[in-house]
């Protein structure tokens, strides 16, 4: 079991990831603000993180990086719909071990996870 956080603007994201995730018996905390995730972070060490690009006031990349740096050993994933080669090569340099485009199967989501709890 980890202790996930992830960070979407869209409620049926988090409420979907939230779902599939606790029924593989993780730990979830869904937020949907990117200020929010950062406060938490201030005060909680998590097993990975998940977020989105786009969302304000504090968008997805910053929430990376604050992430990376404060915890450069949190593997994190991104979850997208804005998914581009430049978001993706900026999000895997910054640190993400991998990137799931929306809309997602659960298969991807669930590979990316396994994948990064194991590093």
């Amino acid at each position: 079991m980890a202790r996930i956080l992830i960070v979407d603007g869209e409620i049926t994201v988090l409420n979907s990831m939230s779902i599939l995730l606790r029924s593989e018996k993780h730990e979830v905390t869904a937020l949907s603000k990117g200020d929010e995730a950062i406060e938490l972070l201030k005060k909680n060490p998590f097993d990975l993180l998940i977020t989105d690009i786009r969302m304000a006031p504090v968008d997805g990349m910053e929430l990376i990086h604050f992430a990376h740096k404060s915890y450069p050993d949190m593997p994190i994933i991104v979850v997208s719909a804005y998914a581009s080669e430049k978001t993706e090569s900026e999000s895997l340099a910054a640190g993400c071990v991998a990137y799931v485009k929306k809309p997602f199967k659960i298969s991807e989501v669930l590979g990316a996870v396994n994948k990064a709890l194991k590093k």
